[in-house]
């Protein structure tokens, strides 16, 4: 019998965690190391974008925010060992600048700025990147 509630109890655990909806929304990114060479003559300026987002953690977790955004080409260049954080707040915050022109094609961060407020068992991040938005021309 105690065999026969654990394995309902595990079976109902399984079922609630796993029939959660998930909705993704994502640029698209490279999945392979891609590189394209432009010249400035390829691009089009459209001006500067600031995209700002605001991150609660609860000790490392990340909880509140939006989840599944991200507006960053690739992973490599910016996030590994540049000093720039591969962080959901992060990818919020260039999501937003990307946003911001619609007819942007990427962004370009110049720089960024993060507040912190420490909490109890936790803090609040709030993230604000400059960046630059181009567009590639067509002919």
């Amino acid at each position: 019998m105690k065999n026969f509630r654990i394995l309902t109890l595990l079976s109902l655990i399984v079922l609630v965690a796993t029939s959660c909806t998930v909705r993704q929304k994502a640029t698209p990114i490279s999945p392979i190391l891609t590189t394209v060479n432009f010249n400035m003559d390829d691009l089009e300026y459209i001006g500067d974008v600031i995209g700002k987002t605001t991150q609660s953690y609860f000790l490392i977790i990340p909880y509140g925010g939006r989840r599944y955004t991200a507006g960053i080409l690739a992973n490599s260049g910016l996030g590994s060992g540049q000093g720039v954080p591969a962080t959901r707040g992060w990818n919020n915050a260039l999501y937003d600048a990307l946003m911001s022109k619609p007819d942007a094609d990427f962004v370009l961060p110049v720089s960024y700025e993060t507040t912190i407020d420490q909490m109890f068992m936790g803090r609040q991040e709030t993230l604000t990147v400059r960046a630059k938005a181009y567009r590639i021309k067509t002919r």
